[in-house]
């Protein structure tokens, strides 16, 4: 299979790199506007990547682009995917996207129509959690309940903040900012992501997390149905939480314009440039730490992840599990292992064998997943 890669950040150097490895795949081509990012995965990746400079915002050269691949995988940031998206879809491509955004959903009609697979929001978070859902719901026998838990974490926390950023800090600044969807008592409410902090325990060496409410349910609010319970938290090490709610509630992520100097001032693009830098800093070995609690009426299932940074290769574990997720199921998706038309969520279009897997492969690439009732 012939496979093109958009974005060549984080997660997407990872998910063109697993693709160029793969014997399935003859040419993996890597789209980005970044010429220096470019040259990085370039060199990182053996003879079968490529890489093209491309803007995905000229939908007309990106369509031009997208032509004669068997499967594109999607690693933009939030603010690029939508007019990606539309252009895949119009062009009857099939795509696996690691991001999710509600506006994915309403292209399901045109796609259908055009013959193109949209696969949304299938990294580790969304993605792998809400596949651990739906495959403990089988497990089971249905379910009522869900919860995810999941965070990437440094290794070695710095002061004052005890994060390292592992993907786009606008993407994390969404979480402490926008409101969290979750389902309670059968309906979906809208919660402040610092409504409730968790406290949740891992096996030594991690300890114990924070966990935080996010609006991380993703294709889940509209796959799952008829669970009372169903929720995302952002774990975190403990007392991070308490100094993001503080900078939220004094105004530091606010999007209205202040003046100072003369000059208006948006607050949350000022706290971004500054956590950027200052969440960019320390020791890159990370860890990532999910749960995945399922239970219904015939019992429980609890998955557990617990992955580290890969320091031969240099790669993040949030990359590892983010990217080797999506390049697994783009992988399934060129070889006609996993079908389908129209926008469909990755825990409705992998079924139990291809779950099965999906967890095979992220163990050969050493991310294990454990599950114990």
């Amino acid at each position: 299979m012939k496979a093109a890669v958009l974005g060549s950040g984080l997660m997407g150097s990872v998910i063109a790199g697993d693709l160029a490895r793969a014997d399935s795949v003859d040419g993996v081509v890597v789209a980005d506007i970044d010429p220096e990012k470019l040259a990085r995965v370039k060199r990182s990746a053996g003879k079968k990547l490529s890489t093209e400079q491309l803007d995905v915002r000229d939908t007309a050269k990106l369509s031009r682009f997208l032509k004669g691949f068997d499967v594109v995988a999607s690693a933009l940031p939030h603010g690029s995917l939508h007019s990606a998206d539309m252009a895949a879809v119009k062009m009857g491509a099939k795509m696996v996207n690691i991001a999710f955004e509600d506006e994915q959903m309403e292209l399901d009609a045109e796609a259908r129509k055009n013959g193109s697979l949209l696969i949304p929001g299938c990294g580790v978070a969304p993605g792998l959690g809400g596949v651990l859902v739906a495959q403990g719901a089988r497990e089971i026998g249905g379910a009522t309940e869900g919860h995810i838990m999941v965070g990437g974490l440094p290794q070695k926390p710095k002061p004052p903040f005890g994060y390292r950023l592992v993907f786009s800090v606008v993407g994390v600044l969404k979480e402490y900012t926008d409101e969290a969807r979750i389902v309670r008592n059968g309906k979906v409410v809208r919660v402040s992501p610092f409504d409730e902090i968790k406290s949740v325990e891992f096996p030594a060496p991690i300890g114990a997390c924070e966990g935080f409410y996010t609006d991380g349910l993703a294709t889940l609010l509209y796959s799952l149905k008829g669970y009372k319970e169903l929720d995302e938290m952002t774990l975190r090490w403990p007392g991070h939480a308490e100094k993001m709610k503080f900078l939220a509630d004094a105004g530091f992520f606010s999007k209205k314009p202040i003046k100072v100097g003369g000059n208006e001032v948006s607050p949350m693009d000022f706290s971004a440039a500054l956590l950027q830098k200052e969440l960019s800093g320390g020791d890159p070995e990370d860890v990532t730490v999910m749960r995945v609690e399922v239970k219904g009426h015939s019992g429980q299932i609890v998955y557990d992840i617990v992955d580290y940074y890969d320091p031969g290769n240099k790669v993040t574990s949030m990359g590892k599990t983010t990217g080797y997720t999506g390049s697994i199921v783009t992988q399934m998706v060129g070889s006609g292992e996993v079908k389908g038309k129209g926008v469909i969520p990755p825990e409705t279009v992998l079924g139990a064998e291809a779950v099965e897997k999906l967890i095979a492969e992220l163990a050969k690439r050493g991310v294990k997943i454990s599950a114990r009732q």
